[in-house]
């Protein structure tokens, strides 16, 4: 089976669109795993650390991060490589694909700052 040709720029544009849709995705799951649980009287996340999934919650956090960063990072450099290509026929898809890896890419940090300064594991009485 033969696969995409990543040469084309037609090509480049709808695999950073669709790529970007799956960073946008991947971050709102982020914001998910970042603010679930906020205690707006307290201004924290409390999770349990010590039983569930709760004690694996900071390395989903941090995954999340890592692959929102990365697909954000492969959506944005292949909408950039493409725009502007003669051969190009679908210049709107290489720049909502930016668009789209930009915006991860620079929200994720953010999240992943937010969970750092704002989450609490649940001190439990033994």
């Amino acid at each position: 089976m033969k696969g995409p040709n990543f040469r084309l720029p037609n090509t480049q544009a709808s695999a950073s669109l669709f790529i970007g849709i799956l960073g946008l995705l991947s971050m709102a799951a982020l914001v998910f795993l970042v603010f679930k649980g906020y205690n707006a009287e307290f201004k924290t996340i409390p999770y349990n650390a010590s039983e569930g999934l709760g004690r694996f919650r900071p390395y989903f956090v941090y995954g999340g991060t890592a692959a929102s960063l990365v697909i954000g990072g492969v959506a944005g450099l292949l909408g950039f490589n493409s725009i502007g290509q003669k051969r190009n026929d679908k210049q709107a898809s290489s720049w909502l694909g930016m668009a789209a890896g930009a915006l991860t890419v620079s929200i994720a940090p953010i999240l992943f700052y937010a969970w750092r300064v704002l989450s609490e594991a649940d001190i439990l009485a033994g």
